[in-house]
């Protein structure tokens, strides 16, 4: 699988028809166990020049394969059998991209902010996922455990303003930071506000994907 790699400098306004640098890079995994892939991002981040101040992750075609809204039945959810994942109210398994729990288990282990970034209309939802959603069983690490309070999940048409909430929040500059979404439109926002961008579209979160990301973030691209 290929996707396009989104990265830049602040612009005045952003667009969908705004021209961006990017180039094609392969993104599928390649790393097929959790231990695995822990250990790659735990080397990624130890040879990086440049560490993000934080991570910022989109929810819907990011860490998980689809809108949540339209996968799932709804609340309640609880923790599913497999003691992983998650099941909805009528026990359909909610389950992230293969590498997206190692990815964020790794950046949380290195002490980096994680901050979800969602323009979701089913927030309770996806807090509903979060909350039992475990990244690490052994250390049985949930994803609630790895968020930062600074965390946006709200419907929106834009993105924008959760990016300035976050940033306000966290108090760092944008260019500190490293986002991943599967939108061109809200990569295109990022890249105007300075943040560094990684567009993960058909391919989710994944380590590849974070290698790409420290690698712009590290050039200043």
């Amino acid at each position: 699988g290929e996707c396009l790699f989104f990265f830049g400098r602040p612009v005045e306004n952003p667009s969908d028809n705004a021209p961006v640098m990017s180039r094609r890079i392969n993104r599928e995994p390649k790393v097929q166990n959790e231990e695995g892939a822990l250990q790659r991002v735990a080397d990624l981040l130890a040879q990086s020049p440049r560490l993000p101040s934080a991570v910022l992750v989109d929810l819907d075609y990011t860490c998980w394969p689809f809108w949540l809204d339209y996968h799932a039945s709804g609340p309640p959810f609880k923790p599913h059998a497999d003691g992983i994942t998650v099941a909805d109210r009528r026990g359909k398994q909610v389950k992230m991209y293969e590498e997206a729990p190692a990815v964020l288990a790794a950046l949380h282990q290195a002490g980096i902010s994680i901050v979800a970034c969602s323009r979701s209309e089913t927030p309770d939802w996806c807090w509903g996922v979060i909350e039992y959603y475990v990244l690490h069983p052994s250390l049985n690490l949930r994803f609630k455990d790895v968020l930062h309070k600074a965390s946006v999940i709200r419907p929106a048409s834009s993105k924008l303003a959760h990016l300035r909430s976050i940033q306000r929040s966290l108090d760092v500059p944008f260019e500190d930071l490293l986002f991943f979404d599967d939108e061109p439109k809200i990569i295109r926002e990022g890249i105007s506000l300075g943040v560094t961008c990684v567009c993960v579209e058909g391919t989710g979160l994944n380590v590849a994907a974070l290698e790409e990301g420290l690698l712009a973030l590290a050039s200043g691209s």
